[in-house]
């Protein structure tokens, strides 16, 4: 049996409701401590009030369920005349892990990125405890850039893992 087999996911720019159920997944430190920095909601609610040109702010529905099942935010960079996507955040709702929806939204935000943007590199910061985050980043692609990660360390954060991924 393929369990995402018939994934039907859409992205939506948060509504009111929306704002419950992220403040909720906020609130779940436990699961999503390290994807939400340990921030308090008002934190994220104020960054989706400020909308700056290239950041994307997206829930992920089931479009089956009829549900959310996820959020991102992330923000494209030009570096000198490339366009580059951070995912800053990425939030999967404890009962839709595991069953390839992760993987799909990914996929479907770097092609998003790519036509919209023209983006040819996604990065993501990862902190080196979060075994879970470092492993899922890397089982869709991703891979550490050391060269990143040094840069990083000068400047005084060495608590986090650069991982890139370029768009094919």
């Amino acid at each position: 049996m393929k369990i995402n087999e018939d994934l039907c996911l859409a992205f939506k720019e948060p509504d009111n409701e929306d704002m419950m159920i992220l403040e909720r997944w906020y609130g779940m430190t436990d699961c999503f401590g390290y994807a939400t920095g340990f921030k308090d909601f008002s934190d994220i609610r104020q960054r989706l009030r400020n909308i700056e040109p290239g950041r994307l702010i997206f829930m992920i529905h089931n479009l089956k369920q009829r549900v959310p099942v996820g959020f991102v935010l992330g923000q494209v960079k030009k570096n000198s005349d490339e366009a580059v996507l951070w995912v800053n955040i990425l939030i999967i709702e404890p009962s839709s892990q595991n069953k390839g929806l992760g993987t799909h939204a990914i996929n479907k935000l770097l092609k998003y990125a790519q036509i919209k943007y023209g983006v040819r590199t996604c990065l993501v910061a990862v902190s080196y405890k979060n075994k879970q985050g470092l492993s899922f980043w890397e089982k869709v692609g991703f891979s550490r850039s050391p060269e990143l990660e040094r840069s990083l360390h000068q400047h005084g954060t060495s608590q986090v893992a650069i991982l890139k991924r370029t768009i094919k």
